[in-house]
């Protein structure tokens, strides 16, 4: 009988531990998630009332308490917000795009890998930057400008990817239904006539030039058309004089006869300096680069899903140490159910605004900081 009145007492005791953890607020060291400074666990004495916190996660779904020490999470989808700038896609989708990159005959085609980098940006950043699309020459004639694909609007990732998609880029398929003329220029100024037909943003507006090759559809020649580097840059510079700035890629080896062509460009669009990119790997980078360079910093960042209980979040920087929550925004975060968002305070968001955080992450389902 002894021993039956021991064992019970045992899992009386592990019951109640279970049951304790389960309410138990995050610690932290700074207060926790509901006060408690001294380190007092601010989910004691809940038989006393309910607090208004705790009321306003009454109705809101908590999984019970994970075995292993709490390790069982949930990653949250996260997005840094703020107000986006505009930036349009100008992308040339001229003949030589269709060749391969590099010395294989063999290899994807320029085109393929352009398209493939500029869907993962938009698909990224979406959240961030208004996209808006052109792609030249069109389709109307060898050296007709290019025209607006998808218009600059917010969260339009759908429409570019289905728009860039449906873009024929194997070699032979894509030569047949593109020209070899690259109407740079003309291109630009249709860009420039584009933005004028919308409302300034004032958080910043931009265009970005992804080619392969040097502007020509200049005056008729033996060979083709003349080149027409001049009115290119000549096209930037008033683009930007109409508030517009211009980002230059160049993709492959097509600026190898004019090495100074994607610098003068550059210069011109207010940019200072062109983007080189001779694979793959060397585009994404620029265009990462550049997206960085026009985002706004922001210390928001919005939550995927539904309204959580935020004393079961776990938020880090890039994979790093537990990030405390801190109601006094003092630093650390905080959680605000109405917009679903986190916001970052002191030390933190001054980290998020200085650009060396790559990944802000959030998992749900166990008390944190765990101490």
């Amino acid at each position: 009988m002894g021993t039956r009145w021991i064992i019970g007492a045992i899992v009386v005791g592990l019951l109640g531990c279970a049951a304790e953890s389960g309410r138990s607020p995050a610690r932290d060291g700074g207060g926790g998630a509901d006060g408690g400074g001294d380190g007092t666990d601010a989910g004691e004495g809940v038989d006393t009332g309910t607090s208004s916190r705790d009321a306003m996660f009454a109705d809101i779904p908590t999984p019970p308490p994970p075995d292993a020490g709490c390790e069982i999470t949930e990653p949250i989808e996260t997005t840094i917000i703020g107000d986006p700038p505009d930036m349009m896609l100008v992308v040339d989708i001229s003949g030589s795009m269709c060749t391969p990159l590099g010395l294989s005959p063999m290899g994807r085609s320029k085109l393929s890998i352009m398209k493939e980098a500029l869907i993962t940006q938009v698909d990224d950043k979406e959240g961030r930057i208004n996209f808006g699309l052109m792609l030249f020459p069109h389709s109307s004639g060898e050296c007709a400008a290019g025209r607006v694909e998808t218009p600059i609007a917010p969260r339009n990732a759908d429409p570019i990817r289905a728009r860039l998609s449906s873009l024929e880029d194997d070699l032979f398929s894509c030569a047949f239904s593109n020209s070899g003329a690259t109407p740079t220029g003309p291109s630009i100024d249709a860009t420039r006539d584009y933005y004028g037909t919308i409302p300034v943003n004032m958080v910043g507006r931009y265009a970005l030039l992804a080619t392969d090759g040097l502007p020509n559809c200049g005056p008729p020649t033996e060979d083709g058309t003349e080149e027409t580097v001049d009115e290119t840059v000549a096209a930037i510079e008033a683009l930007r004089l109409a508030g517009v700035n211009t980002y230059v890629v160049g993709f492959g080896s097509g600026f190898g006869s004019d090495p100074d062509a994607l610098s003068r460009m550059a210069v011109a669009g207010g940019t200072g300096t062109p983007y080189n990119a001779d694979s793959a790997a060397s585009l994404d980078a620029a265009l990462d680069a550049i997206a960085a360079e026009i985002v706004p910093a922001s210390c928001v960042v919005e939550l995927g899903g539904p309204v959580r209980d935020p004393r079961l979040f776990q938020v880090r920087f890039d994979g790093g140490p537990l990030i405390p929550r801190d109601e006094s925004h003092a630093r650390g975060w905080d959680y605000d159910p109405a917009t679903n968002t986190i916001t970052f305070y002191g030390t933190e968001c001054t980290a998020i605004e200085s650009g060396s955080i790559a990944s802000v992450d959030v998992d749900f389902g166990c008390p944190g900081p765990l101490i």
